[in-house]
């Protein structure tokens, strides 16, 4: 049976420097953005994090998540991702989120990774070597912290001592959790901790498809039972693929010729003439071409974006899709005009077919 799968957005609250636009008006925008899509219906509003970075790349997801709360109180409210070891003490952490789930209502997800910028961890005297251990330890930490009950923790990294978390999550246990796993190590640490599959934008669909055959065999093999799986895409709106890209063209090569260029984030690809996989560059012609928005994200008319969603989802069978739906420097206005059709030409159409597909 094929899942029907929750529409949320997502920010990154990025300003636009050389359009002018200043790192205020991106999060107040980006607050009015949240307050339409809780008007529209969407299901979730989602935080990223990243340190240091000229664009004022939001460096709080918790304080950005009470806003959002507060701007859209029909969604549900989380990280993708919070970047666990850079937080401080585990315990801390868990407050502040537990702080969050009842400011919201009990509408908050948690979405952590390890993070994989060194020039980050450098920031704050952390060592970057050390960052999978003490996410490891955040994640066992903030378990016991869940439930409501003292608890001590005795880590490499972290010591908890007579810990108790006060207030704890609305909903008694712990909170609903997603984890950034593109590697077979962090599927596998996924899986133990019982979290969900958050998904980047950056990989093919088809290798995506891989990914989640092998989320799946882990999850088996842990005999974990079904766990959600998220998938951050792109979706360009407009007359046809060409225009969509036109539209967005220099408010998205902000977001991947600079904060996601290929070197930074070792990203590959599959080589169509050979069939191997190869280190992608800034000046591969395939990078950031339609091919290469095709190969990932969802562009175009309604209709085509709605018509390759439903291709994929059996594929997929991820429990949300999640999107960006003002990248640095697009006015507000264009931000609400593109998110209305997908409220109301995309989604509706996504869902009506795939309650076919599964009748």
């Amino acid at each position: 049976m094929t899942k029907t799968p929750q529409f949320g957005i997502s920010f990154s609250f990025q300003a636009h420097r050389e359009l002018g636009e200043p790192y205020d008006r991106a999060y107040r925008e980006g607050i009015e953005l949240a307050a339409e899509a809780n008007r529209l219906g969407f299901h979730s509003v989602w935080a990223s994090e990243h340190h240091g970075e000229t664009d004022g790349y939001c460096p709080s997801p918790v304080v950005a998540c009470a806003a959002l709360a507060v701007a859209a109180p029909g969604c549900r409210i989380g990280q993708a991702v919070a970047l666990a070891p850079l937080h401080g003490h585990p315990l801390r952490l868990a407050e502040d989120l537990a702080v969050l789930d009842n400011l919201s209502g009990g509408r908050v997800e948690i979405g952590l990774g390890q993070g994989y910028r060194p020039a980050e961890f450098e920031m704050f005297g952390w060592s970057y070597a050390k960052r999978t251990s003490a996410f490891e330890e955040s994640l066992d930490i903030l378990s016991l912290a869940w439930t409501g009950e003292r608890f001590d923790y005795d880590g490499r990294v972290f010591t908890v001592v007579d810990g108790l978390l006060r207030p704890p999550p609305v909903t008694p246990g712990r909170l609903p959790l997603w984890i950034g796993a593109a590697a077979p190590k962090a599927r596998a640490r996924a899986v133990k901790h019982r979290a969900g599959f958050l998904v980047a934008p950056l990989i093919e669909l088809e290798h995506l498809v891989r990914q989640l055959r092998s989320f799946d065999e882990e999850v088996a093999r842990q005999n974990a039972g079904p766990l959600p799986r998220a998938l951050m895409r792109e979706i360009f709106v407009g007359d046809s693929p060409a225009d969509a890209i036109r539209r967005r063209q220099r408010f998205i090569d902000e977001v991947y010729r600079v904060q996601y260029k290929p070197e930074r984030v070792g990203l590959s690809y599959t080589d169509r003439v050979t069939g191997e996989r190869r280190p992608l560059t800034s000046d591969n012609a395939y990078f950031m071409s339609e091919g290469f928005m095709q190969d990932r994200w969802f562009l175009g008319t309604p209709a085509d974006i709605a018509g390759k969603i439903v291709d994929w989802q059996p594929r997929l069978d991820v429990d949300h899709i999640i999107f960006q739906p003002r990248p640095p420097g697009m006015s507000l206005r264009q931000a609400v005009g593109e998110l209305e059709v997908i409220a109301k030409e995309v989604i509706p159409v996504v869902k009506r077919s795939l309650t076919s597909l599964s009748a």
